[in-house]
């Protein structure tokens, strides 16, 4: 346990404000994992990498489930918004794309070395459907890349929300080289579904009865295969 520097409170290391007073404790973002350390903090205390300095601008729009204003912050040359009451962060797509570009190439970097097993994040989180802070449109909620457990909300037109350690542990999963594992499974489904469909044709052929409905399903699982990993 720590203590609060206002007001003396027990605090956990993780919180981000002080649940007695209220002031906040946890609000150095780091620029590659994402992951928010006390304020007094040089070095991020889950990477070690090094913090930058803190910029605070109010942005546009308010947090979808604290309804407080949303700050505007800079992890490196990437821009987004954050709660500094729960610590949520809203990306738009071309931030949040520079960060997976990173988190890929660093991916790829380690994949010269053995590979790593890395753990699911345990990110237990109520169910409930979050508004864009910017248009106020409901979000859609996404299993990020299909297979990372990460669950987002996307605004189409406005960007993408994370929770708390959400946004870490997607560049977790990243750089674990989760998208690679996720590619892999797909193609490998759609092989299985494709040699399936072949079976069944060569059945109906054998058995010279019309089969124009798995014909025309094996020319748009080929297509897709050739599109997805042409």
């Amino acid at each position: 346990m720590l203590r609060c520097p206002s007001c003396g409170a027990n605090v956990r290391h993780a919180d981000r404000a002080c649940s007695h007073c209220g002031s906040l404790l946890s609000t150095r973002r780091c620029v590659v994992c994402f992951a928010l350390s006390p304020r007094d903090a040089e070095k991020c205390v889950r990477c070690g990498a090094l913090l930058p300095a803190e910029s605070l601008r109010p942005a546009g729009g308010t947090c979808p489930d604290c309804s407080a204003a949303l700050v505007a912050r800079e992890a490196g040359v990437v821009g987004f918004s954050e709660c500094a009451r729960c610590g949520g962060l809203f990306l738009t797509k071309a931030a949040f794309d520079a960060v997976v570009k990173d988190a890929a190439t660093r991916a790829h970097v380690r994949a010269a070395g053995p590979e790593a097993a890395t753990p699911a994040a345990s990110l237990a989180r109520g169910f409930h459907y979050r508004k864009c802070p910017i248009c106020r449109a409901f979000m859609a909620r996404t299993n990020y890349a299909g297979g990372s457990g990460v669950i987002v909300d996307v605004c189409r037109a406005h960007g993408v929300w994370f929770d708390r350690g959400e946004l870490t542990a997607v560049v977790d999963f990243l750089e674990g080289g989760g998208a690679e594992r996720v590619k892999r499974r797909d193609q490998a489904r759609l092989e299985e579904e494709i040699s399936s469909l072949e079976g069944r044709k060569r059945v109906a052929q054998d058995l010279s009865i019309p089969r124009s409905v798995e014909s025309h399903a094996l020319s748009r699982v080929v297509s897709f295969l050739g599109d997805l990993f042409g």
